[in-house]
């Protein structure tokens, strides 16, 4: 099966699946965090259960976003996925950044950065492997 052209891409990156990956990957945050909100809201769910579930969705979000992006992109999963989850982490630090001092914000960057790297990986990895 021949592979994907990169539609706006320069070399081995398709810019346009990148986008899309990381726009995909916030709008799983922004609506998952709501219905969070309303799960918690309106149930008895325990609160102490908040940051878990908060940091499973984030590592979700970035795996799904990478998975369409390298899936769009065709080839090189790996790769897309890997920048997909990077700029979605730069991403989510510079918003943070907007409500908290960098210190808070930045808490936990290298365990954060690679954890997100390895879901990016795999969602990338995964989006090629099932797109063939």
């Amino acid at each position: 099966m021949a592979m994907k052209e990169d539609k706006a891409g320069f070399g081995a990156l398709s810019f346009a699946a990148i986008v899309k990956g990381v726009l995909i990957a916030l709008i799983i945050t922004v609506l998952g965090s709501a219905l969070l909100g309303v799960v918690y809201q309106l149930t008895g769910v325990a609160e102490k259960t908040l940051p878990a579930t908060s940091v499973a969705l984030f590592y979700l979000s970035i795996l799904i976003g990478s998975f369409l992006a390298a899936r769009d992109a065709g080839s090189r999963g790996l790769l897309h996925g890997v920048v997909v989850a990077i700029l979605f982490m730069l991403l989510g630090l510079m918003l943070a950044g907007l409500f908290f001092d960098f210190k808070t914000a930045a808490g936990n960057l290298l365990l954060r950065g690679s954890l997100s790297s390895i879901a990016g990986a795999v969602g990338g990895v995964l989006g090629v492997g099932i797109s063939r």
